[in-house]
């Protein structure tokens, strides 16, 4: 035994740490199933060290988070397939030390992730409160009539090419300032005050064939953004992600968020970016009116120009996110490895609540940011 350890010190080690990992993620699973202790974690450590990794990652002009992934991911290659050469040979000892040092790094970037953004998942609800006065059918209409209209005159002011793409009036990096500025609206401590500086993917094309086009890596406290996406789409996922960077990491609230912050911009992009994600949920509670013509006579108000961009938008995607479906799977999977039992539906808004006799009685989340909207404005 002891010539054996006396050989094998650098590998008992390794396994030793790796032991002493695995037992923090446990520890850290279970102690992020408590809501109190998710909330208290992410507004100390989490935001602590995100923050100082957004202030450090900054001033480098290229992502951190894609060159660490490629780095990452060769050396894994490297080391297997070294291990694997000696596995040819009947080496089973080097191999082992091989694969044990894939397993350390993997379990090392898992340890960080959890102890940095992990507790998010489960902290306290959002403090973004929608429309919590009556409910009132007569107005169905009228309230989608009036976001549609806004989104008519938003297409009118930025214009449309004849590509069929929203013409931004200025550069992207002036939409992404722009951006970062709507989040001044946000006073509540329950989000950081720091915003991470979003920089675009160089491998934008291959991060777009499995669906990615953003993302908040916190163990860097970086965002990314593909720069494959169209104009009408970046604000919103540029949004989408730097709200991860304050502490919102469901995905849900984070669509929400992003959604509340550009729906009530004074920018006619970041409205209209707003506006192309959300504004068909609003138009479908004209189906709970009497008239069973409000639906379709709603949505054939939107403008040939609007139109024209949405067709734009589908061919600009058309063939590239051809493994869009193992993207989902992977990303569905790692939803619900964080308590996110919807996994990638958590993506899209929730559902209007109606009574038996077909009454509305709950307004889908981003109904419910719709209708506060107007009925502040008509004050």
């Amino acid at each position: 035994m002891k010539k054996f350890i006396k050989n094998h010190i650098p590998f008992l080690i390794m396994s030793f740490i790796l032991l002493l990992m695995i037992i923090f993620l446990i520890v850290m699973s279970v102690l992020q199933k408590n809501t109190q202790i998710a909330e208290a974690w992410t507004r100390g450590f989490g935001r602590q060290y995100t923050k100082a990794m957004s202030y450090f990652n900054r001033n480098f002009l290229f992502s951190v988070t894609e060159v660490s992934f490629f780095i990452v991911l060769l050396s894994c290659v490297f080391f297997l397939g070294w291990g694997f050469s000696f596995l040819g040979n009947k080496k089973v000892w080097p191999f082992l030390h091989r694969a044990l040092m894939v397993a350390l790094i993997g379990t090392g970037i898992a340890v960080m992730y959890n102890a940095s953004v992990g507790f998010a998942y489960t902290r306290a609800a959002m403090p973004i409160e929608g429309y919590k006065g009556e409910i009132k059918k007569e107005d169905f209409r009228a309230i989608a009539e009036y976001f549609v209209q806004d989104y008519n005159e938003c297409a009118n002011e930025l214009g449309i090419d004849e590509k069929g793409e929203i013409i931004m009036p200025y550069s992207q990096e002036d939409m992404i300032a722009k951006v970062r500025l709507e989040f001044n609206k946000l006073h509540d401590d329950y989000f950081s005050d720091t915003l991470a500086h979003p920089k675009p993917l160089g491998t934008s094309g291959l991060f777009n064939t499995v669906g990615i086009v953003g993302n908040y890596f916190g163990v860097l406290g970086e965002v990314n953004y593909s720069t494959y996406s169209t104009n009408a789409e970046m604000p919103f996922y540029i949004a989408h992600e730097l709200c991860h960077s304050i502490g919102v990491m469901r995905e849900n609230d984070a669509q929400l968020l992003s959604f509340y912050l550009l729906s009530t911009s004074d920018d006619p992009l970041l409205r209209y970016s707003s506006y192309y994600n959300t504004i068909n949920r609003l138009i479908s509670i004209t189906l709970f009116t009497d008239n069973k013509d409000d639906y379709s006579e709603v949505s054939a108000m939107i403008s040939d120009k609007i139109k024209t961009n949405y067709k734009y938008i589908y061919n600009h995607w058309n063939g590239k996110m051809f493994l869009s479906d193992l993207g989902d799977k992977v990303n569905d999977w790692y939803l619900k490895l964080f308590s996110q039992s919807k996994g990638t539906v958590s993506y899209q808004d929730t559902p209007t609540e109606t009574d038996p006799s077909g009454h509305v009685i709950t307004l889908s989340n981003y109904q419910s940011i719709y209708f506060k909207i107007y009925y502040d404005n008509q004050i």
